[in-house]
């Protein structure tokens, strides 16, 4: 009989640690406000001190004009920690002609997509690419599209080998 009572008791804390896991990550997913780790907040600190923002640049895709937009990673990373670290500036800089890189379009409903596209120009902190994938849920976004990014809206880079 003791030895069900602590059985029940330690499936009990299990239960109860993977609930307020759970918990913390629908959280932080619905926006909710989340207490940072010291080592997190450093991290928010930092990518705070080194933002620079997009320039308004006539080239770079927007809600009105394109029906979609691209996400400000580097702006994000100063309020949200991402799961997979995001590119240094030293590795945006590296970029060259043919590499890969991710970018998150955003469409006026809120629906985001991840897609690879690859780098055709560089100047300065602008890009010029071709999309590389077709999206699913952002209509206008077909493989072969032709468009302009900022360093900020860089995801994630695959080097060409």
């Amino acid at each position: 009989m003791a030895i069900q009572i602590i059985s029940l008791i330690i499936v009990g804390f299990i239960v109860v640690y993977f609930m307020r896991k759970e918990q913390v990550k629908q959280d932080d997913y619905f926006g909710k406000k989340i207490k940072f780790t010291k080592k997190e907040q450093t991290i928010l600190d930092h990518y705070k001190s080194i933002y620079k923002a997009v320039p308004n640049d006539k080239r770079l895709p927007n809600i009105k004009r394109n029906k979609f937009e691209l996400e400000d990673i580097a702006l994000t990373a100063t309020a949200m920690i991402y799961d997979n670290s995001i590119p240094t500036t030293e590795e945006k800089e590296k970029i060259k002609i043919g590499d890969l890189v991710k970018l998150l379009f955003t469409d006026k409903g809120g629906s985001v997509e991840r897609m690879w596209v690859e780098v055709l120009e560089k100047e300065n902190d602008i890009f010029k690419g071709l999309l590389r994938n077709n999206a699913i849920e952002i209509s206008d976004l077909n493989e072969g599209k032709v468009l302009y990014f900022h360093s900020n809206h860089i995801y994630d880079i695959d080097h060409e080998t």
